[in-house]
Parts: structure tokens; sequence; C-alpha cells
């Protein structure tokens, strides 16, 4: 029986390379993608994930558009990173853009209602349509079959009080989730199969650009070709944050929340832990981390991804981009 899979995705060349996977996996029936601002805007979002499809010859997968704004806050974009139209401004387009309609946050729980108990919900942006569909149905989180969201500071250290400061947060820290901390303070307040997987892990999986060079090189094939493409000012912006003078590098930040789903041999460490809000004094920007619980804890407890099998996913990435068209 096939994996039925929710993508809700704010597509820029993580997410794109995180979608190749799950559109190349045999096991998997992506019921549908939902779109969501962060590395470009909404509407873009929904675009680049029907043309990240499309390169994928997987026509069938539905595209709907989700939210285009957070639920309070100022609009933020992660365009600095990925490019105004979140695939490094190459201005690749699929043929037809999204429509509007029908809205994607209701296709969602349309598709709950018909898969109780049997959907993973992928989140690679900020937690905005979840929330937004919590606000009509409050045990959402408890009807899916589980829930990984790419986000959090991961676990913070026993009394820590500045999770933020780690070394791994000195450039873009989380906007999946300071782009819209009271969607994914509703989230991390809700019980449920919810798993966690933030930039303390990804950070740690900075891949040479010259890994996807390589195989597009070598193979000539659509999908590794798509992600050299948009990836070059990707690739400049790590190299440049990171310090790496000795070769340009790149993060696969969304690709290890797909490897923890598909592949959860490959999760090295986590731990179940209450999520507490924390606030930068010097910033005002508040973050989520992964606390110790409290004598007599009431709140809902999620998984916290803190390490990977970082070959392993670098495996996995490999053999599905070298994999010949047609993937369905």
């Amino acid at each position: 029986m096939k994996r039925k899979v929710v993508v809700d995705t704010d597509t820029g060349v993580d997410d794109a390379l995180a979608l190749m996977l799950l559109a190349a996996d045999p096991d998997v029936e992506i019921l549908a993608v939902l779109s969501v601002f962060g590395n470009c805007h909404g509407d873009r979002a929904a675009d680049n994930a029907r043309y990240v499809l499309d390169t994928c010859g997987r026509q069938d997968v539905p595209v709907y558009r989700g939210c285009d704004v957070p639920l309070k806050q100022e609009l933020k974009l992660s365009s600095g990173v990925h490019g105004d139209d979140g695939f490094g401004n190459t201005g690749l387009r699929p043929e037809t853009s999204v429509p509007t309609e029908p809205n994607g946050i209701q296709v969602l729980l349309d598709l709950v209602n018909e898969n109780e108990g049997e959907i993973d919900y992928l989140a690679l942006g900020p937690q905005t349509n979840l929330a937004t569909a919590l606000q009509t149905d409050p045990l959402l989180l408890e009807r899916l079959k589980s829930v990984t969201i790419v986000g959090t500071l991961g676990p913070a250290l026993y009394n820590d009080t500045e999770p933020w400061a780690d070394r791994r947060f000195r450039v873009s820290r989380d906007p999946n989730v300071s782009f819209d901390i009271d969607a994914a303070q509703e989230v991390a307040s809700r019980p449920g199969n919810v798993t966690w997987c933030g930039p303390y892990v990804t950070r740690q999986a900075l891949v040479p650009e010259n890994f996807f060079l390589d195989i597009a090189a070598s193979t000539g094939y659509a999908p590794a070709e798509l992600i050299t493409a948009i990836s070059h000012d990707y690739a400049s912006f790590y190299s440049r944050s990171y310090g790496r003078d000795d070769a340009r590098v790149m993060g696969i930040n969304d690709s290890l929340a797909v490897a923890t789903l598909l592949r959860p041999d490959l999760v090295a460490g986590a731990v179940q832990r209450p999520l507490q809000t924390f606030e930068d004094p010097a910033t005002g920007e508040r973050f989520l981390a992964g606390v110790h619980p409290e004598k007599g804890e009431t709140r809902p407890q999620h998984r916290v991804i803190f390490d990977m099998d970082f070959n392993g996913v670098l495996e996995m990435i490999d053999e599905t981009l070298r994999r010949p068209l047609p993937w369905r």
C-alpha cells in the first residue's frame, strides 16, 4: 500500500529537491501539494511546485494555492537566499499558473475527511496552512498519520535561555517559524504525531555544489539539470555565509525532512519535548525550541530531530537524481 502524502511548500531550491525525492518514490502517493509564502510569494511557490512536478513528469500530482500571508505579522520572504522568484531569479514558470481556486486549506480538510489517519503531512515552509486548517478542525493533527515540519531551533540545553545563540543559527536562524510565529505556536500547542526537523540539524548538511553539477553532467536528466539551473545564487549565498573558500556549498534542508519521513532509519537522534517560545531581546524575533519537560508537564510533546545519517541522505538524493524518467 502506498504512503499517502500531502506536501506544504514555499517552493525554493531545497524544496524543489525535496519534491523530487517524493515524486520519484514508487511507494509514495502525493495526494496534493499546497503552496505557502516564505522563500517567495505564495503564488510563485505554487507555480514553482507545478514546474518541478512537470519537469519530473508528474503532471498527475495536483497543486493548490494555500496561504499567501502570515496569520498576524508582517510578510517576510527569503528572496535574498532563493531569489525573488524562489528559483534563483531564473524566471522559470509552468505553462499554466496554478489558479486561486480550489482553496488549498479546504482541499486539505476534505482529504483528511476522506483518508482519516492515513495522511503523512510534510510542511517545508511556514506553518500557516496548518494553523489555518486547525481553526476549522482543532483535532486535525491527531487525524493525520504524521506531521513532519522543517522548523524549530532543535532541543534546547537544560535551562537554556538563548537557544538561538548556537553557532548554527549565526546566519538565518529559523525562518520557517519566525516568518509566522503565531502559526508555529498554534501547531506546537496541539497534540499529535508531530516531528520537527529544524536548522539545528539541517545546517549540519552543507553539500558541495559539484555533487549536483556532476550528476547533471553525467546523466543529462531533467530533474538534476533543474536543480543546477536554479541553485547558482543559492550556492553563492551558502558559500559566502558559511565561509567555504575551498568549495561552493549549498543546503539541502527540506530533503532531511523527506528522509525523516521516508527513511526513519536515517534519523540518528531525536527527543520528545514540549516546545517553548523564546524571544531575542536584541531583535524581537521569536523562535521555538524543544525544552525539558517540567514536573507534571501538560504541554504536548513532539519529536525533535537533532542528528541524521547525512551520508545516507546524500546516497538517497544521488540515487534519485540518477534515476531516469518516467517517475511513476
